[in-house]
């Protein structure tokens, strides 16, 4: 249960970063920026379960 809060308000967070961006910039930054997070994110997390003992 506590993984899944974690995991629900950093995704709270990072939509907010994005729509901070889409605000401020417009969508094609604001696309290019999320999904840029998102493609590191799965790479952080491919590795990690890849190196997890």
């Amino acid at each position: 249960m506590k993984s899944l809060i974690i995991d629900v308000a950093g995704l709270a967070g990072f939509g907010a970063l994005v729509a901070g961006i889409y605000l401020r910039y417009g969508t094609a930054v604001a696309l290019m920026s999320g999904g840029s997070g998102l493609l590191v994110w799965a790479l952080f997390a491919a590795w990690r379960t890849k190196h997890v003992s």
